[in-house]
């Protein structure tokens, strides 16, 4: 592995962010969850999801437009063997909203394919919020932070990386993300 993470700055268009927003507000959203067991625990996750399912419209629609990034960060700093996409997620931060620091593999479940690679695309501009910031912990240099805040920017990094998102103070931020999956770490 060549870095911890790759940054695409303002990746994708304001409207193609836009029209990702109207999607998840168009349908039933829930509780955000964590862990292997898919639990809701809200003193680590306090946000709403829409869960984009396997196989979906959306899913399709999400794997279009994060694959090529995917590949790109996959080829240029990480170089791990990835069989498939597993899923994505919208994600609604409201005011009072947070993730506390959390990895995203599940490494301990007995599944034969593992999260490999996260990305987490911005939807919001960055006047829409104030706090809400991705931060990864300590030990990692990050990435610019006015970069990540801007609307259309795609993080890709190793889901085993600790990460979180900090307390939304004024506003709402919106991101989408998906986890790309490989055979066991060897």
């Amino acid at each position: 592995m060549i870095n911890y993470w790759h940054c695409f700055p303002s990746a994708f268009p304001k409207e193609k962010c836009e029209e990702l927003k109207e999607i998840y507000n168009s349908e039933k959203t829930v509780q955000g969850v964590v862990g292997p067991k898919q639990e809701v625990v809200k003193e680590i996750r306090l946000s709403k999801v829409l869960p984009i399912s396997f196989g979906s419209e959306y899913n399709f629609l999400l794997t279009s437009m994060l694959y090529q990034y995917i590949t790109l960060a996959n080829r240029s700093s990480f170089g791990v063997h990835l069989n498939n996409y597993s899923e994505h997620q919208i994600a609604r931060y409201s005011e009072g909203d947070f993730y506390a620091y959390h990895v995203d593999d599940f490494t301990t479940t007995n599944m034969k394919s593992n999260r490999k690679l996260s990305a987490t695309l911005q939807l919001s501009d960055t006047d829409d919020y104030e706090g809400g910031d991705f931060q990864f912990m300590k030990y990692i240099n990050p990435p610019d932070k006015e970069k990540l805040r801007e609307i259309g920017t795609v993080l890709v990094f190793p889901s085993f990386l600790q990460h979180r998102v900090t307390k939304v103070t004024k506003g709402t931020r919106y991101s989408a993300v998906g986890w790309y999956e490989g055979d066991d770490w060897k």
